[in-house]
C-alpha cells in the first residue's frame, strides 16, 4: 500500500456516526431496561449524601455475563457523583477491574499514590488504607470504590475490604463500596464472614427479546448513521442476544458489522454481515451438529436456507420454505412430507439453536399470524454449500 491508497482509505465514506458508543467500556447518557437496579442502588446509598454521618454500605451487583452489570454500576456512580456535587458533598468515584489488579494489594497502592502521591513502599495494607482514608478526611471527601470481577481476589483480601468501616471504625471510613462479579464465580467465593458484611445482593436476570431490541436500537442510533440499519437485522441481532443470554454478544456484532460495511464499501448492514459477525463473536455454528439431524431435518434447513437466499432478507416464512423443500424433495428423489411435518422439523431446528422463528401478525388490518424464520449463526450460501456436498454423497 502506498501513500495514496492509504489516504484513500481515509476518504472513503463511514457508516458510523459515533463508534465509540459500541466500545464495551461505553457508559451511555440513558440506561434502558436496568431502571429498578439503579433504584435499588440510589436507595441503598443515598444516606452518604443525605446524612451528616455519611455510613459506609457495601453492595454486590451479581449476574450472568453480559447482563449489564458493569454498565449499570458506572451508569451510577457517574449520575451518583454528579448529584453529590450539587449536594455539596465531595464524592470521589474509583473503578477498578480484577483482571487487571489482582490483589487488594494493588487497588490500594493505585489509591494512595493518587490520593496522597506516596509509592506505598514499606507500608502494610492496613497503613496505606489508613493513610488513605486520612487523607480523605482531611479533604473532606468521600469514595465510591466500584471493584469489578472481584472473584479473582482472594475471599480473605474480598473480606477485608469488606470489613474496612469495621477495622476502621464507621467514623473514619469514608468509604463505600459496589462490588460487582458473575454469580457462579460469586458463589465460590462467598462465606458467611463475607455475606456479614453485604448490606445488600442485587441480581441482574438476562434481557428479554423486547429489552434487548430496545438497548441495541438505542446503541445503534448513537453510533451508525440513519439508514445503516433496519428494524428487522435489530429483530435478528436480539434474538442472538436472547439465545445467548448476553448483551455484549449483541453490541459487539453492530460494532463489527459497521467495520465490514465500512471496509466493503456498503452504506448498510445485512443478515449475512450479522450471521458472519455472530460466528465471530460467539461461534456456535459447528459443523459436527448437522450429523445429529436426520434426513428430513436436513431437507427442512435447506428449504429455509434457500428461500432466504430468494428472498433476500433477514426472514422467511414457512410457506415459502416449505416450497423450496418440496423441490429439494424432488430434485434428489426423496421422500417429501406434508406441511404439517414440516413445522414439526422447524420446531426442532429451532431447539437445537439452528435457527430462530417468531410468530408475527399478517398485517395490521388482517386477522392471522405466520411463523417467521432465519438463522442465526451461519450465512444461507454457506448452509446450501454443506448440505449440496451432503446430499449428493446420501441420494446419489
Amino acid at each position: 500500500m502506498d501513500e495514496d491508497k492509504f489516504r484513500a482509505e481515509f476518504s472513503k465514506k463511514s457508516v458510523f456516526r459515533q463508534a465509540s458508543s459500541l466500545d464495551l467500556s461505553y457508559v451511555p447518557d440513558k440506561l434502558h431496561c436496568r431502571d429498578n437496579t439503579v433504584t435499588e442502588l440510589i436507595h441503598n446509598f443515598r444516606r452518604i449524601v443525605d446524612e451528616d454521618e455519611q455510613p459506609s454500605i457495601n453492595v454486590l451487583i451479581h449476574g450472568k455475563g453480559g447482563v449489564g452489570k458493569t454498565v449499570t454500576s458506572r451508569f451510577f456512580g457517574k449520575n451518583f457523583h454528579t448529584i453529590a456535587l450539587e449536594k455539596d458533598v465531595r464524592i470521589f468515584k474509583e473503578y477498578f477491574n480484577c483482571v487487571n489488579f489482582r490483589s487488594k494489594s494493588k487497588i490500594v497502592r493505585e489509591l494512595l499514590g493518587k490520593y496522597t502521591h506516596g509509592s506505598g513502599r514499606g507500608f502494610s495494607d492496613d497503613e496505606a488504607l489508613k493513610l488513605i482514608l486520612t487523607q480523605l478526611i482531611r479533604d473532606k471527601g468521600y469514595m465510591l470504590l466500584i471493584i469489578d470481577e472481584v472473584h479473582l481476589l482472594n475471599p480473605k483480601e474480598v473480606w477485608a475490604i469488606l470489613d474496612i468501616a469495621e477495622t476502621f471504625g464507621h467514623q473514619n471510613a469514608k468509604l463505600s463500596i459496589l462490588l460487582i462479579s458473575r454469580t457462579k464465580d460469586w458463589m465460590r467465593i462467598e462465606t458467611e464472614r463475607i455475606l456479614s458484611r453485604l448490606n445488600t445482593k442485587i441480581k441482574l436476570n438476562p434481557y428479554n427479546i423486547d429489552e434487548a431490541k430496545q438497548i441495541l436500537q438505542y446503541r445503534s442510533d448513537l453510533a451508525l448513521k440513519d439508514g445503516t440499519i433496519n428494524e428487522e437485522i435489530i429483530e435478528m441481532i436480539g434474538q442472538i442476544v436472547v439465545n445467548h443470554e448476553n448483551m455484549r454478544h449483541g453490541i459487539e456484532i453492530l460494532r463489527k458489522c459497521g467495520l465490514y460495511a465500512d471496509k466493503e464499501g456498503f452504506n448498510a448492514i445485512s443478515a449475512d454481515m450479522v450471521r458472519q459477525a455472530s460466528n465471530e463473536v460467539y461461534p456456535t455454528f459447528r459443523g459436527d451438529i448437522i450429523d445429529k439431524l436426520n434426513d428430513q431435518e436436513l431437507l427442512a434447513l435447506y428449504g429455509i436456507a434457500q428461500s432466504l437466499i430468494d428472498k433476500e432478507t433477514p426472514y422467511t416464512i414457512v410457506d415459502d420454505a416449505y416450497e423450496q423443500y418440496r423441490t429439494i424433495c424432488e430434485t434428489y428423489d426423496a421422500e417429501t412430507h406434508v406441511k404439517m411435518s414440516y413445522r414439526k422439523y422447524i420446531r426442532q431446528l429451532n431447539q437445537m439453536k439452528i435457527i430462530s422463528s417468531k410468530t408475527v401478525r399478517i398485517d395490521e388490518d388482517k386477522r392471522g399470524r405466520h411463523l417467521e424464520i432465519t438463522l442465526l449463526d451461519i450465512p444461507p450460501t454457506k448452509i446450501i454449500e454443506l448440505l449440496n456436498k451432503m446430499f449428493d454423497k446420501k441420494f446419489n
